[in-house]
């Protein structure tokens, strides 16, 4: 049986857990991390597509409710909406999501970065 490495699998099995940008909301209360998933997918309609790890802290005994389901519920409706192509929770749960925006078909890639 062929040894496979850790990356090998997560491609084979959909798993994803790096992306292009990294949107680090750990230590985040709710609101603010909200907003800022707000403020990415409000922006990215004027960037080309890219895909973003959202990273959250996770859940533990004494966390009490995490920004996990607000910002869950968030991405929900902008894939709806249209503003993402792909969305997917971390492997580890809890942690975050995976997210692919649509961007904007007609912006050049180096666009809108600051």
């Amino acid at each position: 049986m062929p040894f496979l490495r850790d990356e090998d699998l997560r491609r084979l099995t959909g798993f994803r857990d790096s992306a292009e940008y990294e949107l680090d909301l750990r230590g985040l209360d709710t609101a603010h991390a909200v907003a800022s998933v707000e403020r990415m997918i409000e922006r990215s309609r004027f960037r080309a597509a890219r895909s973003v790890v959202i990273r959250l802290d996770r859940p533990s005994a004494t966390s009490g409710e995490t920004p996990f389901r607000r910002i869950g519920r968030l991405l929900v409706d902008a894939l709806r909406a249209g503003t993402l192509s792909r969305c997917a929770p971390l492997p580890d749960a809890g942690a975050g999501f995976w997210v692919r925006l649509a961007g904007n078909p007609n912006a050049a890639e180096g666009d809108g970065d600051d």
